[in-house]
């Protein structure tokens, strides 16, 4: 394992991450169905979190050892509050958090009824006013940082990324791919590594073939295309190969921020030297070990859990 690194201003960990994306408050209810009109029932359970792709990716990057940065859009208001001590206590440094009064922070509704899967409703509020003259304003952290990753973003976000960046990881996200698809695969030239789920593979690509859509994605430039296929495991295209990983069996609770802790262990294994199939497979491990956890937040592994779940099923690293 590389020594960590301390430096002159106090401690640095041994690399630096930096998320670009949705700053939200996520209002999470556990049912066991959804109620009929003018019906009330109990909750199984409720919390109320920090939420957003990319702020899931930042939590899920500091807790398996990584300097963590996010740049994000809040407004300034009690759910922004909220939001800013979460990330602060999971060791996310929100400096480049922009702040605006008079909006409200983006808010989502997330229905988790069992045996199902979940149901969301969003409010945007202030994540919108994020602008690429606020990227350009944080060249100098993009910049420095090992991996910038950005998640559910906006075209116009996007390229102001990648005009700064140009091997930055993206996973857009089926809203913004439902939304701005041709600009999406005009962007997929200049991306770095592309994280997809099976459902935004097959929109963006209009193919139902995990082989077909990867290999006409891949086709558009991006250096890695990586597609999170849930029970059915994981997928690669990385310089001509396609690889496979099986998915870790494991009881479902709660799916929240599972592609987020996904993205984050497989760009630092990438970068501490890992095959694709490793990367895989510990990547998988740690989205097996967060979707059998109620909590996004909490329920995001660390880095010795993700290797020994990966080694307990997979089996020792040739």
């Amino acid at each position: 394992m590389k020594s960590l690194i301390y430096l002159s201003e106090g401690f640095r960990r041994e690399m630096r991450f930096v998320a670009i994306g949705n700053a939200n408050v996520d209002i999470k209810i556990f049912v066991e169905r959804i109620p009929n009109p003018d019906e009330s029932m109990d909750a199984l359970a409720a919390s109320v979190s920090a939420g957003g792709a990319a702020s899931n990716f930042a939590i899920a990057a500091a807790k398996i050892g990584v300097e963590s940065h996010i740049v994000a859009c809040l407004g300034g208001d009690n759910l922004g509050r909220i939001y800013l001590e979460t990330l602060k206590r999971c060791g996310v440094n929100t400096s480049h958090v922009k702040v605006v009064e008079g909006m409200r922070t983006g808010l989502v509704v997330i229905l988790n009824v069992l045996g199902e899967d979940r149901r969301m409703i969003e409010s945007v509020g202030a994540n919108d006013e994020l602008t690429p003259s606020d990227i350009f304003d944080r060249r100098d952290l993009l910049t420095s940082a090992d991996e910038v990753h950005m998640a559910s973003v906006r075209p116009e976000i996007a390229e102001s990324v990648l005009e700064v960046r140009k091997d930055a990881s993206w996973d857009p996200g089926m809203r913004i791919i439902r939304r701005y698809r041709s600009e999406v695969w005009s962007l997929l030239s200049k991306t770095g590594k592309l994280f997809l789920n099976e459902r935004e593979a097959e929109a963006i690509s209009g193919e139902g073939d995990p082989l077909t859509y990867i290999t006409k994605i891949a086709s558009k430039g991006p250096n890695e295309v990586i597609v999170k296929m849930g029970s059915r495991g994981s997928l690669a295209w990385v310089e001509g190969e396609i690889y496979k990983v099986d998915a870790i069996p494991v009881k479902v609770v709660d799916t929240t921020g599972a592609g987020d802790i996904f993205a984050a262990v497989y760009l630092r294994a990438r970068r501490r030297g890992y095959g694709v199939e490793d990367c895989l497979r510990l990547a998988n491990a740690a989205s097996a070990i967060k979707v059998s956890r109620p909590s996004t937040v909490n329920g995001m592994p660390n880095w010795d859990e993700i290797q020994t779940m990966s080694l307990m099923f997979y089996g020792k690293r040739a």
